[in-house]
């Protein structure tokens, strides 16, 4: 196991001023940090290569892949060997071994719903070590990991880092092949400079620049930053398995937001309607979060809760078991036609 490296509250404010500002410069963020941009982009550079803090780019708004959440129950003992054959999928976004009343929950992605069909369809069962598969299409997103903060940021930061915006450009409602070869390189690198970026995809950095700024301004491109357990002190994932009335799901959103841990919250189509996905402290806090989403949203059932054991891909970053980031398996295939 490589050696823990201890982290202090410069580099959490570093992650909370990159999340809410992903490809800032690095004089903009210490600004906003009161440090020296030497130093932010040491710290940066130590965490990055360290697989502990990385920014990811996925497509986003118009075009979001058609996604579903799959429940895999497998063979006694084989639960780390499924999670470990489907981390290599690209669609494959994001991969848990969990306590419960499933072995493993998938993420599964794909431009489209027959896509998404086939892959769940004929492609998952084949992994050996696989019982039988659930799967549920996600209808809408109520919340997005891309706004999870750790809340080291006061409000002034905040507001410098989100205030500053671009031209207004025309907006985009599609995508065309170099915009999906940005997206690969981001995925890989949220924060590659235009200069690398332009020698990847052949074109000038200006125009790099320009096509980033279009495509995260319509929304067609989120980037996002993740980190390590070791970094957040967030040692436990949890995953609640709800159902609210159909009248309640409106409603529902902002409550569910505001919820302290809450990391992400997706709506499904299935038996259970509501998926919510938590960071938390410890295991006490489990039955903590559920009796405060009682509290703040008594018309939701919660019909089933699972502990992560062990988080093997998130995002399209495969993880090893500290939680770092060791590679990245592209979220688009090569033959993905999205325009």
């Amino acid at each position: 196991m490589a050696d823990q490296v201890v982290f202090d509250e410069v580099d959490l404010a570093l992650v909370d001023a990159v999340r809410t500002a992903p490809r800032a410069s690095w004089r903009t963020l210490a600004d906003v940090l009161g440090v020296d941009p030497a130093t932010v982009s040491r710290r940066w550079a130590r965490m990055n290569n360290a697989g502990v803090a990385w920014v990811t780019a996925h497509p986003s708004g118009g075009m979001t892949p058609a996604c579903a959440l799959v429940e895999v129950d497998c063979s006694p003992g084989r639960s780390a060997d499924v999670a470990r054959a489907l981390a290599d999928d690209v669609e494959a976004a994001t991969v848990k071994i969990t306590s419960g009343g499933r072995d493993v929950v998938m993420i599964a992605q794909a431009p489209d719903l027959p896509s998404l069909s086939h892959y769940l369809l004929k492609v998952v069962g084949r992994v050996p070590g696989i019982l039988r598969l659930r799967s549920h299409v996600v209808t809408r997103s109520a919340l997005e990991a891309s706004r999870w903060r750790e809340g080291a940021l006061n409000s002034a930061q905040k507001l410098r880092l989100s205030s500053g915006h671009g031209p207004d450009m025309r907006p985009l409602d599609s995508w065309d092949e170099i915009d999906r070869n940005l997206v690969r390189v981001l995925h890989a690198d949220g924060r590659m400079s235009f200069e690398r970026l332009a020698q990847n995809v052949g074109m000038s950095p200006i125009s790099v620049r320009r096509r980033v700024q279009r495509l995260r301004e319509s929304g067609l491109v989120t980037l996002r930053c993740d980190v390590s357990q070791q970094l957040s002190g967030r040692s436990v994932a949890a995953v609640y398995f709800g159902s609210l009335d159909m009248q309640d799901l409106g409603t529902a959103e902002e409550r569910i937001r505001s919820l302290p841990g809450v990391r992400a919250a997706t709506f499904v189509a299935g038996p259970f309607n509501v998926i919510v996905d938590a960071s938390l402290r410890s295991i006490a806090e489990v039955h903590d979060l559920e009796w405060r989403m009682g509290q703040a949203l008594p018309e939701m059932r919660v019909q089933d809760r699972s502990v992560v054991l062990s988080m093997v891909k998130l995002l399209g970053r495969v993880l090893d078991s500290e939680g770092r980031s060791v590679r990245a398996v592209p979220l688009l295939r090569d033959d993905d036609v999205q325009a």
